[in-house]
């Protein structure tokens, strides 16, 4: 009786069989697998999430400037558009001279001249003024204005359109 003991004994301390190994690292590997695809996708929404924050600051960043100049040329109140010598975005002194101006990817800047940083570089970013009415059905009639859509593009090719009505003054 006392062999039948030691002969369990010694069984139970042999430790583990190479099955038995196998079956742990299957399952370690899965456990593994699980987790770093996890990880990937995490990165992958948090780069989403940083490219539709970039694009949301440029494209506002671009409709502050606009709204913030004034709403027609006083020397051209007519003319729609931009007038003789304004030929670059420094000159631009209402925001109807913003129509069909853009910025390629590389060379965006802010509305002093200075260069965004290295970061914003894969971005650009084009402008369309149309002269509107925009009706206010609360209201029960329509103010006259500008409609100003500032695209925003990423080198991935994803597109976002940021739009703002900015009415015409003493109407």
């Amino acid at each position: 009786m006392h062999g039948c003991v030691d002969l369990l004994h010694m069984r139970r301390q042999r430790g583990l069989s190479i099955i038995e190994c196998l079956i742990a690292m299957a399952l370690l590997s899965i456990v593994v697998l699980v987790t770093c695809h996890t990880l990937a996708a995490g990165h992958q929404h948090i780069h989403h999430g940083d490219r539709i924050a970039t694009a949301a600051r440029l494209g506002r960043d671009m409709l502050e400037e606009i709204a913030s100049r004034a709403y027609r040329d006083l020397d051209t109140p007519t003319n729609f558009g931009l007038e003789a010598g304004e030929t670059t975005r420094a000159h631009f002194d209402d925001a109807d001279d913003y129509h069909g101006y853009s910025e390629p990817a590389g060379s965006l800047c802010d509305f002093a001249g200075n260069a965004y940083p290295v970061h914003d570089e894969g971005f650009s970013r084009s402008m369309t003024v149309t002269a509107t009415t925009h009706a206010v059905a609360e209201l029960g009639r329509s103010f006259p204005g500008v409609s100003v859509v500032v695209t925003v593009r990423a080198g991935s090719g994803e597109q976002w359109e940021f739009k703002r009505f900015i009415p015409e003054p003493g109407r």
